[in-house]
């Protein structure tokens, strides 16, 4: 689920941006593609509904099939943070360059930071569920995921001047290093199960 959650969005997001005539991958955030006016915004908002809902599956399926209890609450973080940004591009996306801010905007950006500390504190947990190589790989990656995370931000700024450089390189970084983190842990969380559920957790990755 987690590797097919990740492969949806990574066509969606591809296939969004191309047909948004303008669009930018470099420089615009790609919760500009379920933008309030943006013309691929009911597109994108169901490949971010299959997404979310297949991510919330997952970690409601790792957290009832794991026996470490650091590893379980990887999961319930990882469908916290996936519950969260569901309204995040549906009912409170944020407004196209051009147009007024409202409370949406508000509700996004708030949403958005959420989403991120939930997803900071699976990660950092699932470092101590897992032990081998893939303890320094997830440090490595909230690192990335951190740093990235934060220039996109800093890039963001400058929105409304319609002046973001690097935005979208920026916050594809930090999504994509996520998602690498999502589909390892997909692949390596079954060997921490009980052998009598590490067949229907297989089936779930």
């Amino acid at each position: 689920m987690a590797i097919l959650a990740v492969v949806i969005y990574g066509v969606g997001d591809v296939v969004s941006g191309l047909l948004y005539t303008g669009y930018s991958f470099r420089d615009q955030a790609i919760s500009e593609l379920t933008a309030f006016g943006s013309p691929v915004r009911a597109f994108m908002m169901t490949i971010m509904l299959a997404h979310g809902g297949l991510l919330v599956i997952f970690g409601v399926c790792l957290f009832r099939s794991a026996c470490s209890r650091a590893l379980r609450w990887t999961g319930a973080l990882v469908s916290a943070a996936n519950l969260v940004t569901l309204p995040t591009h549906t009912i409170w996306a944020m407004s196209s360059r051009g147009m007024q801010t409202g409370v949406n905007d508000t509700l996004h950006a708030q949403t958005t930071i959420a989403f991120s500390l939930l997803v900071g504190a699976a990660v950092a947990l699932s470092a101590i569920a897992i032990r081998g190589w893939f303890r320094p790989f997830a440090f490595v990656a909230l690192a990335v995921i951190i740093a990235f995370g934060v220039a996109a931000s800093g890039a963001m700024t400058g929105i409304t001047e319609d002046d973001t450089p690097w935005a979208g390189a920026y916050e594809r970084i930090n999504c994509y290093v996520y998602f690498l983190w999502l589909v390892v842990l997909a692949l390596l969380a079954p060997r921490e199960f009980p052998p009598s559920c590490r067949e229907t957790a297989r089936e779930t990755a």
